[in-house]
């Protein structure tokens, strides 16, 4: 009796309840907009480079600065959050043109991949392509003059055509993952030995036709959530999964997970949504459901504010206690190339950026 006594009580509660469980979008109410801004949201330069710069790809240090990778030269760069000072050069790279992707493996310490890349043939260098290592943990925040980031070469790749996106797969390892955009494949990297092995090759990554005229657009970014490796693939337009061994490998055929238009690079917030770099169509989106949703950016005869051309994109690391408003781990900073629609007619009127995007409320 006291059972269902209990059960009559708790009755008119779950209707209370079970919406709660089901997770409805944010409702807007009057008076919060400022948390819930209309899409499309507002972009801020962070840095602008000169015209001719293809700013490729990012990635956060603890202490909030950017290292910035670019197509257009073989200097790694560190770029100020908040735009206050010029950009450093971190590293300069012997016998290469471009750097491309960049992931961090721990605390400060970076894996940076490098070779030669034309952007006016709009044509790599197959064999030119390198991993290396950067740690730059000995630079100390607080020390005016930093010292030199400790820089070694991990491996090459001979028979690599493009390497592009890189991301971590075990930490304990040191193993990583390296996609080749124009073999269409995934190599398996052991950052301790140098080892090289093809360990991914699935027909959702491979390249096509592009609009410059070469098989460049394969799979392109890629990372690593749970027993899963997503990636994307710029020739097909899409956002893809395949499910992974411990050692990296997979049993599987790979799963398209949504329609991205144009999606170069993406990454994971904390709500493990993805948000993707739309690097031909000019936006930043966020992936609902099969297909991107705009976030900021459009199109560039639009009244929004412009993403030309971005490439990747990043969260912020800060997490002060104190002061709140310093605080950026709901940012997303995003590289752009100036506008991929220069590279075919070579009328260079913009350069590449980091910009930033505040994503509060569409976390």
């Amino acid at each position: 009796m006291f059972f269902f006594a209990l059960l009559l009580w708790f009755l008119p509660f779950a209707s209370l309840i079970v919406p709660a469980l089901s997770k409805p979008k944010p409702v807007v109410y009057p008076g919060l907009d400022w948390f819930y801004p209309p899409l499309p949201l507002g972009v801020k330069v962070v840095h602008q480079f000169p015209p001719g710069t293809w700013v490729e790809n990012l990635a956060v240090r603890h202490n909030g600065k950017i290292l910035v990778t670019r197509l257009s030269s073989p200097e790694l760069l560190q770029v100020d959050n908040r735009g206050r000072q010029p950009p450093k050069v971190v590293h300069t790279f012997p016998n290469c043109t471009s750097l491309t992707g960049i992931t961090h493996f721990g605390k400060d310490v970076f894996y940076v991949v490098t070779g030669n890349f034309s952007l006016s043939t709009f044509k790599a260098v197959p064999g030119s392509w390198s991993v290396w290592k950067v740690d730059v943990r000995h630079r100390h925040p607080h020390i005016t003059k930093e010292k030199p980031a400790r820089v070694s070469l991990v491996a090459n790749f001979p028979d690599a055509i493009m390497l592009n996106g890189i991301s971590r797969l075990n930490r304990h390892k040191k193993w990583l993952y390296v996609s080749d955009s124009g073999a269409g494949v995934v190599y398996r990297l052991k950052a301790k030995t140098g080892k090289i092995d093809t360990i991914l090759d699935d027909e959702l990554m491979k390249p096509g036709p592009s609009a410059y005229g070469d098989h460049i657009n394969g799979v392109n970014g890629i990372h690593t959530e749970s027993d899963q490796l997503f990636f994307s693939n710029m020739y097909r337009g899409i956002l893809a999964r395949i499910p992974i061994e411990l050692d990296g490998s997979s049993r599987s055929k790979a799963r398209k997970v949504a329609d991205v238009e144009g999606v170069d690079d993406f990454i994971f917030n904390e709500s493990h949504n993805v948000v993707a770099a739309q690097n031909i169509i000019n936006r930043l989106g966020r992936v609902t459901g099969h297909e991107a949703v705009t976030m900021a950016g459009g199109p560039l005869n639009g009244t929004q504010a412009k993403l030309y051309g971005p490439t990747a994109v990043q969260f912020g690391k800060v997490r002060p206690f104190f002061d709140a408003t310093k605080a950026d781990w709901m940012f997303a900073y995003i590289s752009t190339n100036g506008g991929s629609s220069q590279y075919l007619t070579g009328n260079f009127t913009r350069g590449g950026t980091v910009s930033v995007v505040d994503v509060r409320g569409y976390w």
